[in-house]
C-alpha cells in the first residue's frame, strides 16, 4: 500500500509537466526539489544536484524517473541492494540525459559527489566516536558552533517533508555529513548536506501553493492537493 509520503512524491512529479506550461524556470526548481527527495529516499545526500543545468523532462522521462524510483527503493527494501544499485545507476543515466550541459561529464560528477558523501558520512561517524571520547575524557564540546551555518532537527523536518524524531535518528546514523550534538544533546545540522538552497526551497514552495489554489479554483483538488 502506498504511504503519504510516496504520493505526495508521485504528485510532484506530475505536477512539473504541469508547471511547464506556466512558468519553465519554476519548473525546473520543482524538479530539483524532486529529485533532492528521491535521491534521499535511497539515501544518498549529494548538494552538487542543486547545480545541475537541466532542462524540463518530458512526459517518457518523467516516468522512467518515477518507475526506476519505486523500483530502486523496493528492491532496497527487500536487500537486494544489487539489482537497486544497478537501477540507480540507470537513474542517473537518465537524469545525465536532461542536462543542458555534457551528459557524461555530468554523470560523473554526480557519481564523484555520491561516493564523496558516502566518504563524509563514514568519517562523520568517525567525529562522532571521538566526540564520545572527548566527553568521557571532560572536554566540552560548544553548545553553538557557528549557528548560522546549521539546521536544527525541526528545520531540517519541514525541508525534507518528515518528522523531527525521524531526522534524529538520521542523524544517530551518521546520514548527515558534520552533523554533531552540542553538550546539551542536541543536533545541529550543516547547511551545505542539504541538496537545495533555502531560496530554492522558498520558491519550490510558492510555486505548489499557487498551483494547489489554481487547482481549487478549478474543483479540481486531488490532483496536487499536496
Amino acid at each position: 500500500m502506498i504511504n503519504v509520503k510516496e504520493q505526495e512524491q508521485e504528485k510532484l512529479w506530475d505536477s512539473i509537466l504541469t508547471l511547464a506550461s506556466i512558468d519553465k524556470e519554476q519548473a525546473k526548481v520543482v524538479l530539483k526539489v524532486v529529485i533532492e527527495r528521491s535521491l534521499r529516499s535511497v539515501g544518498i545526500f549529494t548538494p552538487f544536484v542543486s547545480s545541475i543545468p537541466l532542462k524540463l523532462p518530458d512526459h517518457k522521462h518523467v516516468e522512467m524517473l518515477k518507475s526506476l524510483e519505486k523500483q530502486v527503493i523496493k528492491h532496497l527494501t527487500k536487500k537486494e541492494e544489487d539489482k537497486a544499485y544497478e537501477l540507480l545507476v540507470e537513474y542517473i543515466d537518465v537524469l545525465s540525459d536532461l542536462t543542458e550541459s555534457d551528459s557524461k561529464i555530468i554523470r560523473r560528477r554526480l557519481i564523484a559527489s555520491i561516493l564523496k558523501d558516502k566518504s563524509q558520512r563514514t568519517a562523520s561517524g568517525a567525529y562522532r566516536l571521538a566526540e564520545r571520547k572527548a566527553v568521557t575524557s571532560g572536554i566540552s564540546f560548544s553548545e553553538e558552533t557557528d549557528v548560522s551555518s546549521y539546521y536544527t532537527p525541526k528545520e531540517v523536518s519541514k525541508k525534507l517533508g518528515v518528522s523531527d524524531q525521524t531526522v534524529r535518528r538520521m542523524c544517530d546514523r551518521g546520514r548527515f555529513p558534520g552533523a554533531y550534538q552540542t553538550d546539551g544533546g542536541h543536533w545541529r545540522i550543516p547547511k551545505d548536506s542539504l541538496v537545495t538552497t533555502e531560496a530554492q526551497d522558498r520558491k519550490a514552495e510558492e510555486v505548489l501553493q499557487n498551483i494547489d489554489a489554481v487547482n481549487k479554483e478549478a474543483g479540481d483538488v486531488d490532483e496536487f492537493d499536496l
